[in-house]
């Protein structure tokens, strides 16, 4: 295994309903991000990454060493001689301890003399944005402040790969937006594995995307490609996009008696075999009703589920999403019949395999 290489895996945990089984290979410095629908065995996937979990199979390496592996000669590494931390959702600092004593801990557990420790504390409590708080204890911070100094105890102990479980889903939005911008500065050169229910944080942290669904794998590659050609439902949900599942028809994309034309070049490839499965995506702010249905690209819908957004009615249909205004969508009621539009420059194709 290269020196450059952080952390390679292939995790295999059983489980009641479904057995985990997940292969990855993280670059030291990159910061992968891990999606999924819930139960899919994301946090099972970081706890068997730190050794709270015990594998059924396969093997972890971190930096071309072997720390856990079932197959002899087996292998189990502590979790605390891993050179792996786990930050999760609750910052579970200790409670007798000021800040500054959080974040030396870890140094001086590995023999920093305490002086040093101490002030390399306070200089990772400056980077995390907590200047001067080294004497705060946690009851005196906020929630906010108490995961900032979270992320320095764990980055103060100098660890090889940093697994984050959802760390901002408990924060308001205004401090997610603060500690994510401080969480991409901070991470910038650590090996990182991160699980995270929200696009947004994939987009601003990460360089790849692994989706995880029913223990299995199901799309990986740069998180925007990803978010852009979603492989499922799951994955069209969280980059908030239509995608609805047909075939290719005459270099178009058909669904019954709904047919759809994208001007994408490599849309239009895709479906050149007549007959091939392929999902139409298109946003739902990009869709129109259509009265007249004299365009072409129009198709049939019965509202299901109406929505208030922050600027209007997100219209649920039986064939597709659409984003209206209130003015559009005034009148509109759940089994109502419409008609709505996409205009083929705002549609992609993508495979379905």
């Amino acid at each position: 295994m290269s020196a450059v290489e952080g952390l390679r895996a292939h995790v295999v945990v059983p489980r009641e309903h479904f057995t985990v089984d997940v292969s990855l290979q993280v670059q030291a410095g990159e910061t992968v991000a891990v999606m999924g629908p819930s139960g899919a065995g994301k946090s099972t996937l970081l706890q068997a990454l730190a050794g709270l979990e015990p594998l059924g199979g396969g093997e972890i390496s971190v930096e071309g060493r072997v720390v856990d592996r079932v197959a002899k000669p087996r292998v189990r590494t502590e979790p605390m001689r891993r050179g792996v931390v786990l930050l999760g959702q609750k910052p579970r600092l200790f409670p007798h301890l000021s800040a500054r004593e959080n974040v030396a801990f870890g140094p001086r557990a590995a023999g920093v003399e305490a002086r040093t420790a101490r002030a390399g504390a306070d200089d990772w409590l400056a980077r995390v944005g907590l200047p001067g708080s080294g004497g705060r204890m946690p009851h005196e911070l906020s929630g906010g402040e108490q995961q900032r100094v979270a992320v320095a105890r764990a980055l103060a102990a100098s660890p090889r790969v940093v697994l984050l479980d959802e760390p901002l889903v408990a924060l308001d939005p205004e401090t997610t937006g603060d500690i994510r911008r401080m969480l991409r500065d901070q991470l910038v050169s650590t090996t990182t594995v991160a699980v995270t229910h929200d696009a947004a944080d994939a987009v601003a942290l990460a360089d790849r995307l692994i989706v995880v669904e029913a223990g299995r794998v199901t799309q990986e590659g740069p998180v925007r490609d990803v978010l852009a050609a979603p492989a499922s439902g799951f994955v069209a949900s969280i980059a908030g996009v239509n995608r609805l599942v047909g075939v290719a028809s005459g270099g178009a994309w058909r669904s019954g008696e709904v047919l759809l034309t994208s001007a994408d070049p490599a849309s239009r490839a895709l479906a050149a075999t007549d007959g091939a499965a392929l999902a139409a995506v298109f946003r739902p702010g990009d869709a129109r009703l259509d009265a007249s249905g004299a365009a072409a690209d129009t198709w049939g819908a019965v509202v299901t589920r109406i929505e208030p957004t922050l600027v209007g009615v997100r219209v649920h249909t039986d064939a597709g999403v659409v984003d209206l205004s209130l003015a559009a969508a005034r009148g509109l009621a759940v089994g109502d019949r419409i008609r709505l539009r996409v205009d083929p420059a705002l549609v992609r194709f993508v495979g379905v395999g």
